[in-house]
Parts: C-alpha cells; structure tokens; sequence
C-alpha cells in the first residue's frame, strides 16, 4: 500500500511541476487578444525563413520615386490566407506629392522584449486565424520589424500597410 501512495505523490508532483512550467512557458511567450485590441500600434515580425513567408521587390516599368523602395511582405500558407505587409518610403502618390513619409525608425534590441505583448509573426497569425487577426489590426498602426534588417543590437522598424488578399473571398 506504501509503494502505491509513493508512486501516487511522485506522479502528482511530476504532474503538478509539468503544469507550472507549461503556465509560465505560455505567459512568458503569448501574445494575447486582449493585448492586441487594447493597443493603437502592432509590430510584425516577418522572417523570410519561416515556411510560407516571403517578400518581394515591386516589378515595374515605371521609373518614380513611389516604387523605388516597395517591398511587398506575405503570410502565405495556404490559398485560403494569405496576408500582405507592403512597406514603402509614401502612403500613397498623394504623400509622395507632399514629402510626407512613412514612419521608418532604428530601436535597441531591448525594444523586442518590451514589446513582446505586441509583436505578431505568422505563427501568431496561423494559431489564432487569420481572418480573425486581420480584423483585429487592421484598422491600427503597424509597424513591420524583417528580421535580416537587424544589425547587432539595432532593429529597423517601418510602418507598413496590410491588406487580406483573402479574407473577404466566399
């Protein structure tokens, strides 16, 4: 009867220790939804890597200053969600006209951890849906953080738009 009880308590104590790890684990690393809509500004962390993500220069023939640093970014895992992050020196023509830029800034590498809560990458978006997501933050600033433009402990950070190439489809 003693052996049991004994295999019983060190079974509740594996138990019990698994589940704190796996509660702080998830703490530590989630991003939650109420985080996302209780904030004015999101940053995307985009890595090329990561399967069925890429980014593509804009091909065009027109020669203008509008396309000169047009980058399109895409969530792309399926052809049912597919997101785009498109980052350019102007809004639109109409800021081009006017010299109003996007917003384009260098941030420590402590900016990451602090804003841990608020950085979205594509997992976050393929775990809580991308429909659902998209309509959490589009109407919000974004901000895209690529991660081959970290350069040591300096992260670019640009304001970008984002468009759901399929979330309307039926």
């Amino acid at each position: 009867m003693e052996e049991i009880h004994q295999k019983i308590v060190s079974k509740t104590k594996t138990l019990v220790v698994f589940l704190f790890i796996l509660s702080f684990k998830s703490s530590l690393f989630s991003q939650s939804f109420e985080s996302i809509k209780r904030s004015d500004t999101i940053y995307v962390y985009f890595d090329k890597d990561k399967k069925k993500s890429n980014r593509e220069k804009a091909i065009t023939t027109e020669k203008s200053e509008f396309y000169e640093n047009y980058l399109t970014y895409k969530f792309d895992p399926d052809p049912t969600n597919t997101i785009l992050f498109i980052s350019n020196k102007y809004k639109d023509r109409d800021d081009l006209k006017e010299g109003i830029k996007n917003d384009e800034r260098i941030e420590k590498k402590s900016f990451l951890k602090k804003n841990k809560n608020i950085i979205l990458d594509i997992d976050f978006f393929t775990k809580n849906g991308f429909l659902e997501t998209y309509l959490a933050i589009y109407k919000k600033t974004i901000y895209l953080i690529d991660k081959d433009e970290i350069k040591g402990r300096k992260i670019k950070v640009k304001q970008v738009d984002i468009s759901c190439a399929t979330c309307f489809e039926e």
